[in-house]
């Protein structure tokens, strides 16, 4: 149980409002008094509730507030996994929300991380546009803050980011130069920046190798689970021509495509290429190991923390990061 300035009180047999003048070095306090306050909250190992005096002063608290989508998506959770195995803002706690990709429920979580005069915040937003009222509502408040993987065109501040558009051209750029040519695209839901982003790539690398873009190969998926996948590679396997190559805008989707192509009877690569997104655990526990797209999650929340960090410290700067896309290449193509 933790000690409170009550248990200290009833030792003392004092009040409570004497035990916590006495702790602040109120000049009202005599110095017997004082000391025997301190004996008693030394031996009873109290220890301040920083959140409390933040709230009852109306200051910062040492809390960093961070909201996930999704705490047990792999590569958002590698991202929590950077921020608070940071060595960076040791003495700051941090407080986790998670949105479930609902608009509404990330505003209800920044303004009780804002009643808890928090810090700083990382947030990643969810995958629909509308998540951009909240980034607006943020930069009204004085708190400082960074955004990971989503940003909006006329947003100017801290972020960090990995380039969708990049790693979605690497990636279908690829399956050309393994000499396929009926490229199939399993996407996000088109209110998704991320998605969006990917399918620019996908296009943009088809049209420089001259390769026609057919809206019947893309198939957008909502959840972008393995079950989708499954599901969509089944209906592209009913058309003719089938296809040669298939990205998948997660990992996920492309390990339901495999199964997929499995039960069909195609040869994964011999007769069809599949590539994947984020370089996730399933990439290489499916049979073959999947080609992927890596995102390294857990520097970016490190770097996040830092930056986050710095902005604290030092309120007019700010930082902008844009990792890099890197193609692993494995089995499946």
């Amino acid at each position: 149980m933790r000690t409170t300035l009550k248990h200290i009180a009833e030792y003392l047999n004092v009040s409570t409002t004497t035990v916590s003048r006495a702790l602040n070095d109120k000049d009202d306090i005599s110095p017997e008094t004082r000391q025997k306050v301190l004996r008693v909250a030394k031996m009873l190992d109290y220890k301040p509730n920083s959140v409390a005096i933040s709230l009852r002063k109306k200051t910062m608290s040492n809390l960093i507030g961070v909201i996930l989508p999704v705490v047990d998506h792999y590569f958002f959770s590698t991202i929590l996994h950077g921020i608070t195995t940071s060595g960076q803002g040791e003495d700051y706690m941090v407080m986790i929300g998670e949105s479930n990709h609902s608009v509404e429920r990330e505003k209800e979580i920044l303004n009780r991380f804002n009643d808890h005069y928090v810090a700083g915040i990382i947030f990643i937003p969810s995958r629909y546009t509308g998540s951009k009222m909240n980034v607006k509502l943020l930069q009204k408040r004085s708190t400082p803050f960074v955004l990971i993987d989503r940003t909006f065109d006329d947003y100017t501040g801290s972020y960090i980011q990995h380039n969708d558009f990049q790693g979605a051209y690497h990636a279908t750029t690829h399956l050309i130069d393994k000499g396929r040519s009926k490229i199939a695209l399993l996407r996000g839901e088109q209110d998704c920046s991320v998605s969006n982003a990917r399918m620019k790539g996908f296009i943009k690398a088809l049209e420089d190798h001259e390769i026609s873009f057919d809206p019947e190969m893309v198939i957008e998926c909502t959840d972008a689970s393995k079950r989708e996948g499954y599901d969509a590679a089944k209906d592209l396997f009913q058309l003719n021509p089938v296809p040669d190559g298939i990205f998948c805008i997660t990992d996920q989707l492309a390990a339901g495509v495999l199964e997929c192509a499995k039960e069909s009877g195609l040869g994964v690569p011999e007769e069809l290429s599949v590539v994947g997104y984020s370089n996730s655990e399933i990439a290489q526990n499916v049979t073959p190991k999947l080609t992927t797209v890596s995102q390294d999650g857990f520097e970016m929340g490190r770097l996040a923390k830092e930056y986050l960090i710095e902005m604290i410290h030092h309120n007019e700067t700010f930082h902008q990061k844009v990792f890099p896309a890197e193609l692993i290449i494995r089995g499946s193509s």
